[in-house]
């Protein structure tokens, strides 16, 4: 049977329901970083207006963009690793046929390498090394999480030539024992529940193992202005009052009625009424949450 390829119209319609895909993908994955920041500094903002939710909505879409980017470059870097995989793979499955002398085989097939791949885990070595820089255990910590993601992201693929295949069989007319044995034992659910769950393994492990959630959160908080580290800040009494005096800048000019500080961090603005400002307090860390018509965040 002779194969018709795809007109114009289908691929940009291909297109588009893959660019749609992505966007709800980023924009999931962008507000889900920006709930885990909140947890990370215990602070949800409150009446939030028309134009917040707007807000929050590009906001989510851009930490979902620079996120999604992130997880990318940890799947690429593992497939760009597979043939190590493969050989350890390939160990495990033969110790195991010497102990218990018989051939087991692996539910789902490791993805292929692609040269492609390389181009991609280059991101993520340069996110190793600037993560490391921080917290050496990014250097050992990222690694393994990328070639667990791409484990997983194995059995996506795997899942996905499985239930090609099985459409492929259930498409026939003629009845055959493999279509009459598919459509009884409902592997393609079974395929379609593996593969969603897989996916969302990629995207939401990420967030919480690897030991740099807290790195990425606060880069990507910083990339959309809504953390500034060491900015000069502009109070109002009385809530300037609540400032250690020691922070205060005598450099600066400020405003009428304001009192300018300097050597905190801004950790969270941008949306709703309130602006959270930490700083040092002996040896610990203190934070206020400051409305935002008695504060002004100036560059430094």
């Amino acid at each position: 049977m002779r194969l018709i390829p795809p007109t114009l119209e289908q691929n940009l319609e291909s297109l588009s329901k893959i660019a749609a895909a992505c966007s709800k993908l980023s924009v999931l994955a962008g507000g889900l970083c920006i709930i885990a920041y909140c947890l990370r500094i215990s602070h949800f903002p409150q009446d939030l207006s028309v134009g917040d939710g707007l807000l929050f909505i590009l906001a989510a879409a851009c930490f979902g963009m620079v996120y999604m980017l992130f997880v990318g470059s940890l799947v690429s870097l593992g497939i760009a690793l597979s043939p190590v995989t493969r050989a350890v793979y390939w160990l495990i499955f033969r110790g195991c046929y010497f102990i218990k002398r018989r051939q087991l085989r692996p539910a789902h097939k490791l993805a292929p390498f692609h040269w492609a791949s390389v181009l991609f885990a280059s991101f993520a070595v340069f996110i190793i090394l600037a993560f490391g820089n921080n917290d050496s255990t990014a250097y050992w910590s990222l690694p393994l999480l990328s070639i667990g993601l791409y484990l997983f992201y194995s059995v996506y693929v795997s899942c996905g030539n499985h239930i090609k295949e099985t459409r492929a069989i259930e498409s026939t007319l003629v009845h055959t024992p493999a279509k009459d044995s598919i459509t009884d034992s409902g592997d393609t659910e079974k395929s379609r529940t593996l593969q969603l769950f897989s996916l969302l393994t990629i995207l939401l492990v990420p967030l919480f193992v690897g030991g740099v959630s807290g790195q990425l959160l606060d880069s990507a908080m910083r990339a959309a202005n809504v953390r500034i580290e060491k900015p000069i800040i502009y109070v109002k009494e009385p809530y300037a009052t609540l400032l250690p005096q020691a922070l205060t800048s005598q450099d600066e000019v400020s405003p009428p009625g304001y009192t300018p500080f300097d050597g905190t961090d801004v950790l969270f603005k941008g949306f709703g009424k309130t602006t959270v400002v930490s700083f040092p307090h002996n040896s610990t860390t203190k934070k206020i949450e400051i409305p935002n018509d008695h504060i002004i965040v100036g560059d430094r």
